[in-house]
């Protein structure tokens, strides 16, 4: 309920990025290395990548982004 909550309140110029940030939620909830990776984040371990090279990378594997 709360990604249609956000969703529906979201200006339209923001809903893109509500889509993206629900689609990252999802595929961590999806990820088995769940906890590892949340653990990483919370002491600050967890390498990162921009959002673009996310993009890329997943463009390149075939895969989807939300909105296409």
């Amino acid at each position: 309920m709360a990604f249609y909550r956000e969703l529906g309140q979201a200006p339209i110029d923001r809903i893109q990025a509500v889509l993206t940030r629900w689609w990252c939620e999802a595929e961590l909830d999806a990820d088995p290395e769940q906890d590892r990776i949340i653990a990483a984040a919370r002491a600050g371990t967890l390498p990162t990548v921009t959002m673009a090279d996310v993009v890329r990378l997943r463009r390149e594997r075939g895969g989807e982004l939300p909105g296409e």
